[in-house]
């Protein structure tokens, strides 16, 4: 006779749509911390009373800081088509004007992102991928430039494919986020290109 206990088959299932439930309740009180600049800041207290569940549950499903803003990350990325970060010269250029149209569509939590400090927390949380990325995809175009301005060629460029400068084109130029996607993107453009020649000219001296 069979005296292993039985396990009713819905009870692991259940289980797990409770588990993505709480997930999802955690991330989107990160968000709304973000978008509302809550003077907690992202704190896992400040994001557990957000949830409505006890902070030793945020810390179940992400034991660091930094394994919850990378989730964050992804868990964003449908809503603002971030995606990753660029892997060449063709990806930085084309970045903005793929998605700044979209920052429009969620223009609190955008706003939220570059003006408020869990905003800022959360973006230097990936500043160092981030910065690799650039350095990656501008490599070719500043190989031939002192370190200097090559350094300045590569923080130019970040600026330009960065929330703020879609946030600066709206309120100084009014423009809307494709206008704002389709200048910055043409921008990097111009400015990998000037930086090459300037390259080139300066092997010919």
């Amino acid at each position: 006779m069979n005296t292993a206990p039985v396990t009713s088959s819905y009870q692991s299932p259940l289980r797990d749509a409770q588990k993505e439930e709480t997930r999802r309740r955690i991330l989107d009180a990160a968000v709304s911390l973000i978008e509302n600049a809550d003077p907690a800041g992202l704190s896992f207290t400040a994001i557990a009373k957000a949830a409505g569940i006890q902070e030793r549950t945020v810390y179940r499903h992400f034991p660091t800081k930094e394994a919850l803003i990378e989730q964050l990350w992804s868990w964003l990325d449908p809503r603002i088509g971030i995606g990753s970060f660029p892997e060449s010269e063709a990806e930085l250029i084309a970045f903005p004007k793929r998605v700044f149209a979209a920052f429009d569509d969620n223009e609190n939590l955008m706003r939220a992102m570059w003006m408020s400090p869990q905003g800022r927390e959360f973006r230097l949380k990936v500043n160092d991928r981030r910065k690799a990325a650039i350095r990656k995809s501008v490599a070719d175009a500043v190989k031939g430039l002192p370190r200097k301005e090559a350094a300045a060629i590569t923080a130019a460029a970040q600026l330009l494919y960065s929330g703020a400068s879609w946030v600066t084109m709206k309120d100084y130029w009014g423009f809307s986020g494709k206008e704002a996607g389709d200048a910055a993107s043409l921008a990097i453009e111009m400015l990998l290109d000037a930086a090459r020649k300037r390259s080139a000219e300066g092997d010919k001296s």
